[in-house]
């Protein structure tokens, strides 16, 4: 009998880390992600060593930092590939929040001035940047026919809660004051993210609903955003059956590492109680329509299974979409997983439907 190969030897030993009924229950497709993961996963951890032993200077920056943050563009770099073209990219700054905010805007076709959707980045609040997530911001882009604008908002644990939050809700209020200078209508707006970005998704909505003032936007911004869309976000649950039930190394997002993402990402226990991250508890009346995607095997599931019910009891246009056999950050493998290219392209026409009316 020959023996198997060794992308064969590195799948199944990933599969044996994960409980046997979310292997049965996962989609072929998501187990042939699992695969390119598990071929790809010592490369990616050695791009990270490296970029730790290249330090030449102090940085705030912990080095387990350094480390993840390479280990994932590199993780990510293979998913990037590939996707829609757009007719221009332009990457600037934009001042919120007391800092120099990058963003990467694509236009999808040569229109002079398109809608825009502000796409917020996940990876648990420490990892991720405009080129982590640079193809789905393209798919949104082609899908949806409005102008992208992915906003690369610092990241913890440099800064804690609220300086993302305040960020991203002051990028979306100079889109909407000077969206001309991007060729963007800025009074027609959608704000998008996943994971991280998801949780900050609405909770930009909200803060610019009712707190406005505490970065000094303006009362219109909120007004101007026409739609939401949360990919698997988190929004408040502190325990729940999926959290109990999914997560772990194979997906990093076991007990431990959500635990430590929240611990790197408020400065306190008592931020967890702001209605900005708990939306759970926050006044969801009169929100713009919100689309919820959840992942069927994904701790967060949950989450996003209690916002789209408290949305919809508050009165809110909702549309729930659920995707019974895949892991968290599918949004990612589209080279592999249909069900990538479903949830985006039903995502970017709820949004491209709010923005034209």
């Amino acid at each position: 009998m020959s023996r198997a190969t060794p992308a064969v030897d590195l799948t199944a030993a990933l599969l044996a880390t994960i409980p046997t009924d979310i292997v049965d229950a996962m989609s072929a497709q998501m187990k042939a992600v699992l695969a390119v993961q598990a071929s790809r996963a010592e490369a990616c951890r050695q791009i990270g060593e490296d970029a730790v032993r290249a330090i030449e200077n102090p940085t705030e920056t912990p080095e387990r930092f350094i480390a993840s943050r390479a280990e994932y563009r590199a993780e990510r770099s293979y998913w990037n590939e590939g996707g829609p073209t757009m007719a221009r990219t332009v990457d600037a700054t934009i001042s919120a929040a007391g800092v120099d905010v990058p963003i990467r805007i694509h236009h999808p076709t040569a229109e002079a001035v398109l809608p825009g959707i502000v796409f917020l980045h996940g990876g648990g609040f420490t990892v991720g940047d405009l080129d982590t997530h640079d193809r789905v911001m393209r798919i949104l882009a082609e899908a949806s026919g409005a102008a992208v604008v992915g906003v690369d908002y610092s990241l913890s644990p440099e800064v804690k809660f609220p300086q993302a939050l305040h960020e991203c809700a002051g990028v979306i209020d100079h889109i909407v004051e000077s969206g001309k200078d991007f060729d963007i209508d800025g009074s027609h707006l959608a704000v998008a993210g996943d994971s991280a970005g998801g949780m900050l998704t609405i909770g930009s909505a909200l803060l610019l609903r009712d707190a406005p003032e505490d970065i000094g936007a303006s009362p219109e911004s909120f007004t101007a955003v026409k739609a939401l869309v949360s990919f698997y976000g988190a929004h408040g649950l502190s325990d729940s059956a999926s959290r109990r039930n999914f997560g772990g190394s194979w997906d990093g997002m076991g007990t431990y590492d959500l635990d430590s993402i929240m611990s790197e990402y408020f400065a306190s226990a008592q931020d967890t109680e702001s209605p900005f991250y708990n939306h759970l508890g926050a006044d969801l009346d009169g929100l713009p329509p919100v689309f919820v995607a959840a992942a069927g095997l994904d701790p967060l599931r949950d989450d996003g299974r209690a916002l789209a019910m408290r949305l919809r009891r508050a009165g809110n246009d909702v549309d729930y979409e659920e995707y019974p056999k895949v892991l968290h950050s599918f949004l990612h493998f589209g080279r592999v997983l249909d069900d990538t290219e479903d949830v985006l392209t039903k995502a970017a026409r709820f949004a491209a439907d709010r923005l034209t009316r």
